[in-house]
């Protein structure tokens, strides 16, 4: 009874820290804190397939750039989250246009300090990122309503910046260029798709076409295998051409991981904070599996 009656509250200060680590986590997530910190990755898998320096300054541009854009994002998805995403909703516009718009000051003032080329880049980004978000014209629909153009934006946004931010500081083979935006590209593809099939409830509500709700979810499980297995004579290229050799376990480790994600959930009826935290967080086992090689 002793040992019984002491268990009690050791299960009471689980259960505590369990809710505290969750709420944690889904406050990371809601204001897009773990993607910026994914956003640091991805610049950092550049720079080591590049063979440069990982520059602090880069990883700094690329986490307020991925926070500013996000949170604007966050601002004027209103409808849509509160479905979605109802801790985000919940705040007001104020909660996520502020930070968002520091973060976008924080990010060009050290863009101009690394140099043109990187300051170029992220106005790129930014103006494209106003672009998916903003209806601009009464007329045209935004960017993001459009089917298949917002996850083929998202992708593209995410390897434009990743790929290139490192390599505008930087000398850096055009070649490697473009193989990396390549790899980038694909697999947010396949990640931001992911994303959509949490999603479907609130895009439908709110007019939002996405590849799942067009094209349902089988064939859209389909359309990402299909989408992923490109990585397949992307990594046969580069072992041919003597490209990325010493990482190509890692590589191959993203090939993998990215047909697990399918598998697991492509089929809906998972969990959003699991679902950012697996598909987004896919960059982080990455970068460090880089690092062990």
């Amino acid at each position: 009874m002793g040992l019984l009656a002491g268990e009690e509250p050791v299960n009471r200060y689980r259960s505590k820290a369990r809710e505290v680590l969750l709420d944690l986590l889904r406050l990371v997530t809601s204001t897009s804190v773990f993607l910026a910190v994914n956003a640091q990755m991805v610049a950092a898998f550049s720079s080591l397939l590049y063979g440069v320096r990982v520059e602090p300054r880069i990883l700094l541009i690329a986490f307020f750039a991925t926070f500013s854009v996000y949170n604007f994002n966050r601002a004027t998805d209103r409808a849509e989250d509160s479905i979605n995403r109802p801790e985000a909703a919940s705040r007001g516009m104020r909660f996520f246009l502020v930070p968002s718009i520091t973060a976008a000051a924080l990010c060009l003032l050290l863009s101009a300090s690394v140099g043109a080329w990187t300051f170029l880049v992220i106005a790129t980004t930014f103006m494209a990122s106003i672009a998916y978000s903003v209806k601009l014209f009464p007329s045209i629909p935004r960017l993001k309503e459009m089917v298949g153009v917002k996850s083929f934006l998202v992708a593209l946004s995410w390897a434009f910046t990743g790929a290139l931010l490192p390599a505008s500081a930087q000398s850096v083979d055009p070649a490697k260029i473009v193989l990396t935006f390549s790899y980038i590209f694909i697999q947010l593809l396949v990640n931001t798709v992911l994303c959509d099939v949490c999603d479907v409830e609130g895009d439908v509500a709110s007019g939002v076409g996405t590849l799942p709700i067009v094209l349902g979810l089988s064939m859209t499980r389909s359309l990402l295998l299909v989408v992923n297995s490109l990585m397949l004579p992307w990594l046969a290229y580069c072992v041919a051409q003597g490209l990325f050799l010493e990482y190509m376990p890692a590589l191959f480790f993203g090939l993998v991981y990215g047909y697990l994600i399918i598998w697991v959930f492509s089929r809906g009826k998972r969990g959003r904070l699991l679902v950012e935290l697996a598909v987004d967080g896919e960059w982080i086992p990455l970068v460090a599996l880089m690092r062990l090689l």
